[in-house]
């Protein structure tokens, strides 16, 4: 099973109670008797690097709810994408309400950047985009700094989607009644600004193209060389709706990456890359590292599991 959630949000009970309606949903459905527990359950939440808050919510889990499965593995969202994609390691880049970027390497030695939450990172992310399309326009408000373009587009945008007049009404937004997921949802009328030809909204995601690359940037010199070296050259992930936008992100990203294939300390090793995108549900790769830690095996498919829909090679 996958579901994302932010266990430090939410709280540890609201979680495993989600978990648990989800888990006999899902057993109603496929037909199975609700009081006999799975063989295994194998989760990928956000935050699922934690050890010893997942042993807690295993425990809480076996506790409160013995009928639910006999064992369990919980592992990060970023990781249960990567095991449906491929057995052989790779890139996840995600970029949804929040962000995160993990490699992962054939040998299963995992390197990470980014993945800490609004207040410290989530760069690139449709939180990330929405927080600096408003911040530009208080900036631009304040003089402090002018924006690199017109702010009224974006201004009218943000007061039509939170329902204020003015950057006062905005408080309340911030600070007092703030939730993550609806600030995030802001990305999309960003989105729509600049595929209507807003130059701000535009240099907003040509910034997190850049942001987001910055990433891989960040976790390529721990990668090993068959991971480099391969059809796909670096396959790199993409997961989450902000990769909806590829095309507005386009130009920042190939710009940080052309510039890593062709600088002196990083060209000799890379090659080139290529950005794949899920076709099935990330479901299925915790199922499969579940099975995996008991011995047994499921067989995916992972050709048809995930697509390529960008390449770059920068052999001469």
């Amino acid at each position: 099973m996958h579901h994302v959630l932010y266990v430090c949000l939410v709280g540890v009970d609201k979680c495993i109670e989600t978990i648990n309606d989800m888990i006999q949903r899902a057993k109603a459905e496929a037909g199975l008797d609700p009081n006999t527990p799975l063989f295994t359950l194998g989760m990928s939440l956000s935050g699922g690097e934690q050890k010893d808050a997942i042993d807690k919510l295993i425990a809480l889990m076996k506790e409160r709810f013995p009928s639910l499965s006999q064992n369990y593995l919980i592992t990060t969202d970023a990781i249960g994408a990567m095991a449906t994609a491929s057995d052989q390691g790779g890139v996840v880049l995600i970029s949804g309400t929040g962000s995160n970027c993990k490699l992962v390497n054939p040998d299963g030695s995992q390197i990470g950047c980014g993945g800490w939450g609004h207040m410290m990172g989530d760069e690139g992310s449709g939180f990330w985009i929405a927080h600096l399309a408003v911040k530009m326009v208080f900036d631009a408000k304040d003089k402090l700094v002018s924006p690199p373009h017109d702010v009224t587009h974006v201004r009218k945008a943000m007061e039509e989607y939170f329902q204020v007049t003015n950057l006062m009404g905005m408080l309340p937004h911030l600070y007092r009644n703030f939730q993550k997921s609806h600030f995030a949802g802001f990305c999309k009328k960003i989105a729509e600004g600049a595929e209507a030809g807003d130059a701000l909204c535009q240099h907003v995601f040509t910034q997190a193209g850049r942001v987001l690359a910055k990433h891989v940037e960040a976790v390529l010199p721990a990668a090993q060389e068959p991971l480099l070296s391969g059809d796909l050259g670096l396959p790199i992930l993409c997961v989450g709706s902000v990769w909806k936008s590829w095309d507005l992100l386009k130009p920042g990203f190939t710009e940080v990456m052309d510039g890593l294939g062709s600088s002196d300390k990083s060209k000799s090793r890379f090659h080139g890359y290529s950005l794949l995108l899920l076709q099935q549900s990330s479901a299925l790769g915790g199922a499969n590292l579940a099975a995996r830690s008991l011995k047994a095996n499921l067989t995916l498919n992972y050709a048809t599991n995930a697509k390529v829909f960008y390449k770059q090679s920068f052999r001469h």
